[in-house]
């Protein structure tokens, strides 16, 4: 898969209060809501750039009050994939 960068100049980078060590994480975060927010791209593909798995994302979504579009299906299934997920092993 071929990578495409986003070029921003040092002194900015530098500027931005962030954690340290947190900056790239954060910005990629940021540019996915953004994308997601202004109808750019939807939320599948915004996940890949935030590197967040599709719960993650969709609570982070939902945390910035970001109407991403999802169905009531889709919730629901997200429901139930975190319930199975928070149960503990029956080994």
């Amino acid at each position: 898969m071929t990578m495409r960068y986003l070029e921003i100049p040092e002194e900015a980078y530098d500027a931005l209060r962030l954690p340290p060590g947190r900056a790239e994480e954060e910005l990629q975060q940021e540019f996915a809501v953004f994308l997601v927010k202004e109808g750019l791209l939807g939320p599948a593909l915004a996940r890949r750039i935030a590197n967040m798995n599709r719960l993650a994302f969709h609570e982070l979504l939902a945390r910035r009050q970001v109407d991403w579009g999802g169905s009531v299906e889709d919730a629901l299934r997200d429901l139930e994939t975190a319930r199975i997920a928070a149960q503990p092993d029956q080994a």
